[in-house]
């Protein structure tokens, strides 16, 4: 049995399109010009938490508050367009045709698990993580570690599908595969993946 661990930004769903687009209108309306491939390019290499932190590092609390809180909105009202990538579903169902299990493992609030709901995909998940359960952000593996020890998953035969480095690194540090499914090939990797796609059907394949 092969258990998969899945990020949701940016791997399972096509979340980044309606993400740039609110980071943009949420610093454009106060007053700061950024560009939509610059931020694109920086929430795929590093996070989104780490973005606001690098295009506002010059910005007082109080406004960037006011920014990351509008972000939120914006962010909100765009995830009725997101969907999930091409070939998602498909191997997601596979890995379950093969007596292994999903999980999901994201930074992203519970907004993932009602997205997963709308386009029927709850029942392809056996169990999920998400910044509600608090763990520390990857790549600290606590949160893939908690769900191997819950539900006796054996590392050996894992993987953890993510678009950026810091999927890959958790996945390392918590003694499982990686998989760096990165489509426009913008990432740099210090810890090398074991495998690297820029389709998820290459996973079956």
């Amino acid at each position: 049995m092969t258990d998969y661990f899945w990020d949701f930004d940016g791997t399972l769903y096509d979340t980044y399109r309606g993400m740039v687009k609110s980071f943009v209108i949420a610093c454009t309306e106060s007053g700061f010009k950024v560009e939509s491939d610059q931020v694109y390019k920086s929430m795929r290499r590093t996070s989104l938490h780490q973005t606001f932190a690098i295009f506002l590092k010059n910005v007082d609390f109080k406004k960037k508050q006011r920014i990351v809180t509008r972000y939120e909105t914006v962010e909100k009202s765009e995830q009725t367009n997101d969907r999930p990538f091409k070939g998602a579903a498909e191997v997601c169902k596979w890995v379950i045709e093969q007596n292994g299990r999903n999980f999901l493992v994201t930074h992203r609030n519970k907004s993932a698990l009602n997205m997963l709901k709308r386009d029927q995909f709850t029942s392809l998940f056996t169990g999920c993580v998400t910044s509600e359960n608090n763990f520390p952000r990857k790549p600290n593996p606590a949160s893939l570690n908690f769900l191997c020890d819950q539900y006796q998953v054996d590392k050996d035969n894992s993987f953890m599908v993510g678009d950026r480095a810091l999927d890959i690194e958790a996945a390392h540090k918590a003694g499982i595969k990686g998989i760096l499914f990165d489509p426009d090939d913008i990432i740099f990797v210090e810890t090398v993946p074991d495998k690297r796609i820029k389709s998820l059907l290459k996973i079956i394949v």
